[in-house]
């Protein structure tokens, strides 16, 4: 009788810019293929945390599990993807050191990603999330919160969006503004547009919102916008505005027509008194003014990402099993 097609393998991905596939488990084991981030491969063999992997061409090897995701958490990466798509960057953070993208803002919640030392990502949203100790299992109550902690959102070079722990990374605003901060963190940042120093070099005029103190359920207490004086040859404060309970996205608005006059702008929602208003100011010549207050837009949908719930069949009976072996006993 023809034999029969074996089984396909279980599938991953590659999680990682590169992972290096060795060919044994050892120290010193040499490196047989170098496989970029997203490549397909099959699980071929698997030991303790190291799992074995088959290239498409053929190719196998040895790599630790973490650096792979299963086809479920590809298409989770998808929904997280779709939901934010429309998301506007609110500039770029840096990684402090090698720093781990999580699926969801839990610390035990699938690593998608690495982000290398001084790598940056766009910054999309900020999160305070209750720390769970492990995930919640399904039809037993969550476990209790140890904490809280405070979570970005970003969107990597490659348009994946995941999470990454605040304390892991560093805002990428120009070092030449970065040391007004005053201590206080940096959350979003856009150039306004320029001016020129005496040397004719053009110096970017800056808009930045910070917050003073972590794990806030808003996400910025203050703006701030800075433009180079030509005779002083410093970055100077121009506007800024303290006490507030601001919500991300800033929007900037590269030309806004004003009755004060025409000049690039930009738009913050804040609350007060339990209700949400989006004031716009527009920046003329050496000066910043509000020009508008309006109710604010409803904010972002929640992501929810939706795990497929897979029906379970039961367990074969003794009689199943029984007529199973003598079927496979008669082929032989």
């Amino acid at each position: 009788m023809p034999k029969s097609e074996p089984p396909p393998l279980p599938e991953a991905f590659i999680a990682r810019n590169t992972v290096e596939i060795s060919k044994e488990l050892l120290p010193n084991a040499p490196v047989v293929a170098t496989l970029k981030l997203g490549t397909r491969v099959e699980i071929a063999g698997r030991r303790r945390r190291f799992v074995k992997v088959r290239t498409t061409s053929g190719v196998e090897g040895w790599t630790q599990d973490s650096k792979l995701i299963t086809p479920d958490i590809r298409d989770l990466m998808q929904q997280l993807r779709d939901q934010t798509a429309t998301d506007p960057a609110q500039g770029t953070v840096h990684a402090l050191q090698t720093l781990n993208v999580h699926l969801e803002p839990q610390r035990w919640s699938p690593t998608i990603y690495q982000l290398q030392e001084d790598e940056g990502a766009q910054l999309l949203r900020h999160q305070v999330n209750q720390r769970l100790p492990n995930p919640p299992e399904p039809g037993k109550p969550p476990p209790s919160p140890t904490s809280l902690d405070d979570w970005y959102l970003l969107r990597l070079s490659n348009g994946q969006p995941g999470w990454v722990l605040t304390t892991g990374v560093y805002s990428g605003v120009p070092d030449e503004v970065k040391q007004y901060a005053e201590r206080r963190r940096v959350i979003s940042y856009f150039p306004l547009g320029e001016v020129e120093d005496r040397s004719g070099n053009p110096k970017k005029t800056w808009l930045w919102t910070q917050i003073g103190r972590s794990k806030q359920q808003h996400d910025f207490d203050l703006y701030r916008v800075f433009m180079w004086s030509r005779t002083r040859g410093v970055y100077q404060t121009i506007g800024i505005e303290r006490g507030l309970t601001g919500y991300l996205p800033v929007v900037f608005h590269p030309k806004l027509e004003t009755k004060l006059g025409t000049g690039p702008g930009f738009s913050i929602t804040v609350e007060r008194k339990g209700e949400r208003t989006s004031r716009t100011y527009v920046l003329i010549k050496y000066r910043v003014y509000r020009v508008g207050e309006e109710p604010a837009p409803p904010p972002a949908a929640s992501i929810r990402l939706t795990r497929e719930v897979k029906k379970m069949e039961p367990p074969p009976t003794m009689l199943e099993r029984v007529l199973n072996w003598w079927k496979k006993r008669s082929a032989v």
